[in-house]
């Protein structure tokens, strides 16, 4: 029975390398888009493209020159807003907002595409008994905004790729 149940699993575990499996972090990247160089982010979005290209077998690049695909970030923007307040008169539910408006250069500082935005909201309940949880929850928050930010900006730039050649 666990020979049986060995093999089971040997073959379960063939079936998905051979079906082109990849761990959610890792993307298949085309060579230009391997060497990014990102100009004017925050901190938090070129830590989530870090790690995504680090996924990917691929690395920002420390100048221009040395990048595939130039991103220049024109305008980005995290807000949060109450959209319900409690009968303590404290707000009870919230929401943030995200803004990131940015363009896709080659080496050659040659616009790739036209202005993109990308925008994301997300709406959380605050609740008032648990301040530190409320905190800790608005940071996971902001981290999944980052990161979903991050790879549409790579799904963006594979298209530009595309579209170039």
């Amino acid at each position: 029975m666990k020979r049986l149940f060995r093999y089971l699993f040997l073959a379960a575990l063939l079936a998905q390398a051979g079906c082109g499996y990849h761990l959610r972090g890792s993307i298949e990247m085309p060579a230009a888009l391997k060497s990014l160089y990102i100009f004017g982010a925050s901190g938090p979005l070129q830590n989530e493209m870090q790690q995504i290209m680090r996924a990917s077998k691929g690395k920002l690049a420390p100048t221009p020159n040395e990048a595939g695909v130039v991103i220049k970030v024109l305008r980005e923007d995290m807000r949060s807003r109450v959209l319900s307040i409690g009968s303590t008169g404290k707000s009870s539910e919230s929401e943030l907002e995200y803004y990131l408006r940015f363009q896709f250069f080659d080496d050659k500082e040659t616009a790739m595409m036209d202005e993109q935005v990308i925008e994301l909201s997300r709406e959380f309940f605050n609740d008032q008994t648990a301040v530190l949880a409320k905190t800790n929850e608005e940071q996971l928050i902001r981290g999944e905004i980052y990161k979903q930010a991050a790879r549409m900006i790579l799904a963006r730039a594979r298209v530009a790729i595309d579209n170039q050649k």
